[in-house]
């Protein structure tokens, strides 16, 4: 069976994919077996970037993942999507050699297969204090979870759980015209010139109706 996508394209180095993860963050969450017919999402931190990988979030209780958890761990794969935009033929040198160009979509993205718990009621107040240290930084700023009123703290954290993924293998996919290498300065001015508002958070929000 053909490998896909291609080598060309993808990697199974651990480090590849937790550089892929960390500057995301935010995955999807697939049951192996199919108890969910739709993914949950989630933002994680990776709490240990080696073999075995390490990633922890927190969902609201409603979910429904708390009542599966609670009968054990669960084969699950997270998923990563870093960026993706359309990429024009009208920028291959080739084109105005033979025409013979077509389209393609570059992406960049990473999946981890392993193993779902949920973490001890414990330890919750530091995995969001956690959380919320890495999240504060990757945005130049500083709050942080004490910050809030103790009792404020302790009725939203009754609210919600945590989960720990252990990761045992997984692959980052980053299909960039890796096979046009003539092309590359023209591929990424191509790149810098996209108009693509809809990927953006405020594109969503300014868009929503609230005021």
């Amino acid at each position: 069976m053909k490998r896909y996508p291609p080598e060309l394209f993808s990697s199974e180095e651990l480090q590849d994919a937790v550089e892929v993860a960390e500057l995301v963050k935010f995955a999807s969450i697939h049951p192996v077996d199919g108890t969910l017919c739709d993914p949950v999402f989630a933002p994680f931190v990776c709490t240990n970037r080696n073999q075995p990988a390490i990633f922890c979030a927190h969902l609201v209780r409603s979910n429904p993942l708390l009542e599966i958890l609670s009968g054990g761990p669960l084969a699950c794969r997270l998923v990563f999507q870093a960026a993706d935009g359309y990429i024009s033929p009208s920028v291959y040198a080739e084109k105005l050699k033979s025409a013979k160009v077509v389209p393609t979509w570059n992406y960049v993205a990473c999946q981890f297969y392993g193993v779902l718990e949920q973490v001890p009621d414990r330890e919750l107040l530091d995995l969001l204090a956690h959380q919320v240290n890495v999240f504060e930084q990757s945005q130049d700023s500083n709050w942080k979870l004490e910050d809030a009123p103790a009792d404020y703290l302790k009725q939203m954290a009754s609210a919600v759980f945590g989960i720990r993924f252990t990761s045992e293998r997984c692959r980052a996919h980053k299909k960039i015209s890796q096979n046009r290498p003539s092309d590359r300065s023209a591929i990424i001015a191509w790149t810098q010139t996209l108009h693509t508002p809809f990927k953006s958070l405020a594109h969503w929000m300014a868009d929503s109706g609230d005021t």
